[in-house]
């Protein structure tokens, strides 16, 4: 790749995508939403999880949205006291991660938990050495879906959309990525089906983590031989 040719560099949400924190996110969530009598399990929670904390509660428990932001201020007390030290990362989270930086790919995180819990997790999991940056719910305009968190990542990395992907797990990712226009837009199975990512927006979707990697470091090689051929 020639010095002026663009780089390549890749966002990745955290909960559900690099790190197993569904489980405890959905318990967290149920309890909190439990203290004020609106009772549902966490295997209930766990397939809506992606939205903004708030909205899920709005959404399930049909409650104001002062009272859903009660209910989030109670979870985050939860889930930063009791249940985000447990988290665990999926397999080949850091293995994938060790890749992409010894190609040399800017990396950055696009989560819908708040900057200081994003922040958090990725100092618990020991990552901060690959991400640039952290974007978290309060730290753009907008959460995701909306682009704008993924749009002041890649500014900070000096990424462009097209040059870009994106990894996540919800449409809430896909739709975000999508509407900032960055051209790979890697869905990973699990918190939803084929279909249901496709319809939100992927180019591509896959099973496992080791899989996102083949589809970073190709489309990466990609846009090298495009640039020495130009």
């Amino acid at each position: 790749m020639s010095d002026d040719a663009p780089q390549f560099g890749a966002l990745f949400d955290l909960d559900g995508t690099l790190v197993d924190s569904l489980p405890t996110v959905g318990a967290a969530m149920s309890q909190a939403m439990s203290d004020f009598d609106h009772h549902f399990s966490a295997e209930k929670i766990i397939p809506l999880i992606g939205a903004p904390m708030p909205v899920l509660a709005a959404e399930m428990s049909g409650v104001s949205a002062e009272i859903a932001e009660q209910m989030n201020e109670r979870y985050l007390e939860l889930y930063y006291a009791d249940f985000i030290q447990a988290t665990r990362p999926f397999d080949g989270a850091t293995a994938l991660l060790e890749r992409l930086e010894a190609a040399g790919m800017p990396l950055g995180v696009v989560t819908n938990k708040n900057e200081h819990g994003g922040k958090l997790m990725v100092e618990i999991q020991q990552w901060e050495r690959f991400f640039s940056i952290v974007v978290g719910r309060d730290t753009a305009d907008r959460p995701k879906p909306f682009p704008d968190g993924s749009l002041l990542a890649l500014d900070t990395l000096e990424v462009t959309p097209a040059h870009a992907a994106f990894v996540g797990d919800t449409e809430f990712d896909m739709n975000a990525a999508r509407d900032a226009d960055i051209a790979v837009r890697i869905g990973l199975l699990g918190a939803r089906n084929a279909q249901q990512l496709d319809e939100a927006g992927a180019t591509h979707v896959v099973s496992d983590l080791e899989a996102v990697g083949e589809v970073l470091l190709e489309a990466a090689a990609h846009q090298s031989r495009a640039a020495a051929e130009s």
